[in-house]
């Protein structure tokens, strides 16, 4: 009877420990992307300091609902599921190849619930689904909020500070007060705190037993207040400049006190949570466990990205081209332009103007080892707490498409037009979104450049419409 139930107890925890072998395979097989992971982990001031403890939360709760049965499924689910591991990890390696990060750390999440899939069963994926969601809240996606939760923490608290009759100039993000400048800036945004409080109330659900109505609802009040929190810091901090002439120490060294005010708000929501009864549900079928040849195929199932990535070159031995400026009459300069747009710094940079006092930046890049990027981060490239974004475009220059946009400086009267776009290894584009895409057809065409093309001029009309079309004439003939 003892030697029955030893046998049982070993089996019970190997069927615990075997979700934690499919993780412990995902992380060996896609190491370089847990590495670019953990570095945003740890910037402890930014979007995504709460990951490791909201992942060591996830393992913990993945070991409770444990131990884990085996449905058994159809041949067919299980070529399905081979299918598509073998597919996502080839997938991984392309975007690994060309570093769509973004895409490259969003795909772990579909080859782990495929691995499960093929391991466990499709129904036993099911009744995990909402505890193998959580996961996402430690995902970079989340920044691409960014700008827009800073445009609307703009337009709240510049509401805010309307309604309260502070003499203050709102422009765009700044809010002039008599003593000083106050920035809405990046880290003001309330990313975090909008992030954190998602996985907060996406956390009680889960122990709550919410289903999907409840879950909704949870998350929807759970950002709202995560939002919220951020608003009435911004909007007290502006109390404090104003009335303490900008001395306030808080105006230097305000973090600690973001969190407080995150705390009062969202801790009394978090108690008054309502709780729903779970019963206790045996996932999978109960007495039928995985074998060690299983998982052997499944980790070769999910290994084609990492052979692919050993044994493929990644020399890149394409030469820069040469520029084509056609009849625009530009000559070649050591003037810069009128306002420098913050770019990465390019292997060749050349500078021209033309009779019109318009400016031409042409910037080249070629990687040399596998660890540089074709298309390389480019962040916002005008500094936001001095110049503000009047209008953006995307329109047609002769066989191109280019980005045209105008900037005026704040509380300033200077203004300047540009307009730029990409060449990714011959092929144009106005956006660096289809520019990151585009490194694709490089990569296989071994034509492994990049150029970014930059024209401006200092607008001196009422609506600059004029200035724009200098532009746009001008970058014609340029290839």
């Amino acid at each position: 009877m003892a030697v029955v139930e030893n046998k049982l107890q070993t089996q019970q925890l190997w069927q615990r420990l075997v979700p934690f072998i499919v993780i412990a395979f995902l992380i060996a097989g896609y190491w370089p992307t847990f590495v670019g992971l953990s570095v945003e982990w740890t910037q402890w001031d930014e979007s995504l300091s709460h990951a490791y403890p909201l992942l060591l939360w996830f393992l913990v709760l993945l070991y409770k609902v444990g131990p884990l049965g085996v449905e058994r499924q159809s041949i067919f689910l299980n070529l399905l599921f081979a299918v598509g591991l073998l597919t996502s990890s080839v997938f991984w390696f392309l975007l690994n190849s060309i570093q769509i990060k973004i895409l490259e750390q969003l795909i772990l999440l579909p080859i782990l619930y495929l691995a499960l899939a093929f391991t466990f069963g499709i129904k036993v994926l099911w009744q995990l689904r909402f505890l193998l969601l959580m996961p996402l809240f430690a995902i970079p996606i989340w920044d691409y909020l960014n700008n827009s939760l800073v445009q609307l923490a703009s337009n709240i608290v510049g509401e805010m500070v309307r309604l309260i009759r502070i003499p203050a100039l709102i422009d765009g993000s700044s809010i002039f007060i008599p003593s000083g400048h106050i920035m809405i800036a990046d880290g003001c945004s309330g990313l975090r705190y909008l992030i954190i409080s998602l996985a907060l109330g996406y956390t009680i659900s889960y122990l709550n037993g919410y289903r999907e109505k409840g879950l909704i609802i949870s998350l929807f009040i759970a950002g709202a207040l995560g939002l919220i929190a951020n608003w009435i810091r911004i909007f007290i901090l502006i109390l404090v400049g104003y009335y303490t002439e900008m001395q306030s120490s808080l105006m230097e060294d305000h973090e600690t006190f973001g969190w407080i005010v995150f705390a009062l708000i969202c801790f009394p929501a978090i108690y008054f949570a309502p709780v729903i009864k779970k019963e206790f549900v045996q996932i999978g079928a109960a007495g039928v466990n995985v074998s060690y040849q299983k998982l052997v195929l499944l980790a070769l199932l999910m290994s084609p990205g990492v052979w692919l990535q050993a044994f493929t070159a990644q020399t890149n031995n394409a030469n820069l081209p040469q520029v084509n400026l056609g009849g625009s009459g530009f000559v070649a300069t050591s003037v810069a332009l009128p306002l420098a747009p913050a770019l990465p710094t390019p292997k060749l940079s050349q500078q021209f103007v033309n009779s019109q006092n318009i400016y031409l930046q042409i910037n080249q890049y070629a990687p040399q080892s596998e660890k540089e990027r074709l298309v390389p981060y480019i962040a916002r490239q005008f500094d936001n707490q001095f110049w503000l974004q009047e209008n953006v475009q995307v329109l047609v220059s002769g066989d191109k498409k280019v980005r045209a946009e105008q900037l005026r400086q704040k509380s300033g009267l200077k203004r300047v037009v540009q307009v730029q776009w990409f060449d990714v290894g011959g092929i144009t584009t106005a956006t660096v979104a289809q520019a990151k895409l585009l490194q694709i057809p490089a990569l296989f065409s071994r034509k492994q450049y990049f150029s970014i093309f930059t024209l401006q001029v200092e607008c001196t009309q009422v609506d600059c419409k004029e200035s724009l079309q200098h532009l746009l004439r001008a970058s014609e003939s340029i290839h």
